[in-house]
């Protein structure tokens, strides 16, 4: 054999020595990614996690509350509005007024 064709299987040798490592280490990445994500999994567990999630659904529903208060301000505003006339709206008054006179009107025209 020649030392060209030594060189050659030298060459060949050390390729499939890299590219064998090289499978090796990349099944090792994968392994240790599979433990990593079974630790990832396993964090989510946490009763941490759980009160940090259930923190951000709360701060949703304030924001949504805090959204909506302007309108309820304004029926409140509304509502104290009519509070403050009284417990009787004043058309109520002033119909029950124009039926007094005319039972008034009424009986003084039968009384005669």
């Amino acid at each position: 054999m020649s030392l060209h064709h030594l060189i050659w299987w030298a060459i060949a040798i050390a390729l499939v020595v890299v590219l064998a490592l090289t499978g090796a280490q990349l099944a090792r990445a994968l392994r240790e990614l599979r433990r990593l994500e079974s630790r990832v999994d396993a964090y989510a567990d946490l009763p941490v996690v759980k009160a940090l999630e259930r923190g951000e659904r709360d701060v949703a529903r304030i924001e949504a509350a805090l959204a909506q208060i302007e309108p309820l301000i304004e029926r409140a505003k509304h509502a104290l509005e009519i509070i403050r006339r009284g417990p009787i709206p004043p058309e109520v008054i002033a119909g029950a007024r124009r039926l007094w006179t005319e039972i008034a009107a009424f009986r003084a025209t039968i009384g005669r």
